[in-house]
C-alpha cells in the first residue's frame, strides 16, 4: 500500500503563483457561470468557463456575471 502524506509534508508544498504581465499582480482563477436561453428549445442552459482574474481586469470579469 502507498504511504500517505503527513500534515508536515502537505504544509511544505508550495503553490505555483502566476503573475499578470500587465499589472504584476497574482492571477486567481475563478469559474464564471452564465445562464443562457436556448433559441431552438426555449429552455435555459448554463455556460461555464474558467477565467483568470487579477487587479487590472477584476471589474470586467465580475461585471460579466
Amino acid at each position: 500500500m502507498a504511504k500517505g502524506l503527513s500534515f508536515e509534508e502537505k504544509a511544505k508544498k508550495t503553490k505555483k503563483v502566476v503573475h499578470c504581465p500587465v499589472c504584476g499582480g497574482a492571477i486567481q482563477y475563478i469559474r464564471l457561470v452564465k445562464a443562457v436561453r436556448s433559441q431552438t428549445k426555449e429552455s435555459w442552459k448554463f455556460s461555464d468557463q474558467n477565467v483568470g482574474v487579477c487587479k487590472c481586469n477584476q471589474v470586467e470579469a465580475y461585471k460579466q456575471s
